[in-house]
């Protein structure tokens, strides 16, 4: 009789491409603290009680966020090891990146034992113990033993929505990240005594907007160091005044401005006010040091990203393909690097741009959909960096690009602009997870054939000089947050 060869079934027709799935025996949550974390180790048979409790009844370790309590939680592993005979890779570690640094520490020690580790977003965790499992219960213990029920049943369901594994920053990455919210923390610190500096300033030396045009400058603020009122100005002559502003770096204005200040200082009304001085000298100086703390980092990033041959740091492999763009800066390179990280752990450009906060999702309320809007979701630092270069393109109309060439016509199509720069963001996303998934840098020509825009020669020009805070008070309103703004009033 013939054998019959022809399954009724259908398969993939390349067997090559059927993966070997990884099976674990012990499932790790750990749920990350300040000074402790809590640690749950649960066999995959628990998860397969028919009525769901045994692991739920599964305890749990607390231990230091030190080296004597991270030694305890590995000396327990290694126990586990010995006692059912499994190797370090039958366990599946998942944690929160909850904190910044609280979870650096044990995360590189695990994965330098060789364990195998995974991170999740911290709100995936309370949406999955809530909507998923219906427990409303939240301390710590259940959310180690929730993100260990999450790693089953994501190793049995790897394309489960909801619960999107991410592979942990490398040092590299992390230090980009850090770097850059220093930055930014620093940026908004100065914002904040420049601010309360200008307050003062109306008080102490009402006649200074007439001389500067920027008051907050730090060849400014050096100079008022030297003259803290308007009433000290009247016992110094002109020269005095433009010597004193030459020494505090403000070479370029200082004939004028001197010329200015003296002439206002000959009717001043300038009132004494001696326990403001104190206040303004302080926040001066708090001012300059934070200046400078800025102009040092932006230094070690221009090493880190470019390299240093001296200190023997290499260039950063993503920093060419990013500069290949017609507008790319140190600060926004720099964020981008350290929020994508190895770009491989993105699947798709959909997944990269939710990812980076620029995608589109549903209006949904109950089952009924009523359009898209913009996500909630994402980092925001990328979300930020994004909004300014769409800004910063439109605005610069002396140097047209192809980006700003598609915004227009989405505008002449009546588009909201609001929304047309929405759109732009996610644009500018999807061509950088292009540049940096293929190792190929940004072509123009390319670029504008695809969208259809008849290619100009101005179009290869590179945005030179780029000021990467311009727009940044625009950008955070884009995003939903609000610029730092200092909100206390002047005590006179």
């Amino acid at each position: 009789m013939k054998e019959e060869t022809t399954l009724p079934f259908s398969f993939l027709s390349n067997q090559a491409t059927i993966q070997e799935r990884k099976m674990y025996q012990f499932f790790i949550g750990i749920d990350i603290g300040a000074s402790f974390h809590v640690a749950s180790c649960i066999h995959f048979q628990a998860f397969l009680d028919p009525k769901g409790q045994e692991w739920k009844r599964s305890k749990t370790m607390k231990f230091n966020a030190d080296s004597a309590g991270i030694t305890s939680i590995l000396n327990a592993f290694k126990q586990v090891e010995r006692q059912f005979g499994v190797q370090r890779d039958d366990f599946f570690i998942l944690l929160e990146p909850t904190g910044g640094h609280y979870s650096f520490l044990i995360q590189q020690v695990l994965l330098y034992e060789g364990y195998t580790l995974f991170q999740v977003e911290n709100k995936a965790v309370k949406n999955f113990r809530e909507s998923h499992l219906g427990i409303t219960e939240k301390s710590d213990a259940m959310d180690a033993k929730v993100m260990s029920y999450m790693g089953w049943h994501k190793t049995l369901h790897p394309h489960m929505h909801g619960v999107r594994l991410i592979k942990p920053a490398s040092v590299s990455q992390s230090i980009f990240r850090t770097i850059m919210r220093d930055r930014w923390l620093l940026n908004t610190q100065l914002t904040r005594r420049k601010n309360q500096i200008q307050q003062l300033l109306q008080v102490t030396h009402p006649d200074l907007k007439a001389a500067f045009k920027k008051p907050s400058s730090p060849s400014v603020l050096r100079f008022i160091l030297r003259y803290p009122t308007g009433i000290d100005l009247q016992g110094a002559t002109q020269d005095e005044l433009r010597q004193a502003m030459i020494e505090a770096g403000a070479n370029s204005v200082a004939t004028k401005a001197s010329r200015i200040l003296y002439e206002h200082s000959l009717y001043t009304v300038a009132i004494p006010v001696p326990h403001l001085i104190g206040r303004e000298k302080w926040m001066i100086e708090e001012a300059l040091r934070i200046e400078q703390s800025i102009k040092d980092l932006d230094k070690h990033i221009q090493e880190l990203l470019h390299g240093n041959v001296q200190q023997g740091i290499s260039p950063h492999p993503y920093a060419k393909l990013l500069y290949s763009f017609p507008f790319m800066s140190d600060n926004w390179a720099c964020t981008l690097i350290g929020t994508i990280g190895d770009v491989d752990r993105f699947n798709t450009y959909k997944e990269f741009k939710k990812y980076m906060g620029v995608s589109a999702e549903n209006k949904q309320s109950g089952t009924s959909v009523k359009g898209t809007r913009q996500t909630f979701s994402g980092v925001r630092d990328t979300r930020r960096v994004l909004f300014q270069m769409a800004l910063i393109m439109i605005a610069t109309k002396k140097q047209p690009t192809v980006f700003s060439m598609y915004y227009n016509r989405l505008v002449e199509r009546e588009m909201n602009k609001k929304k047309a720069i929405v759109h732009l963001c996610g644009k500018i996303a999807k061509l950088i997870y292009t540049t940096l998934k293929t190792g190929q840098e940004y072509d123009s020509k390319k670029h504008a054939q695809a969208c259809g825009i008849a290619w100009e020669s101005m179009y290869d020009k590179k945005l030179e000089n780029i000021d990467d805070d311009a727009f940044h008070d625009e950008a955070l309103r884009f995003i939903g947050e609000s610029p730092p703004t200092e909100l206390e009033e002047l005590d006179v």
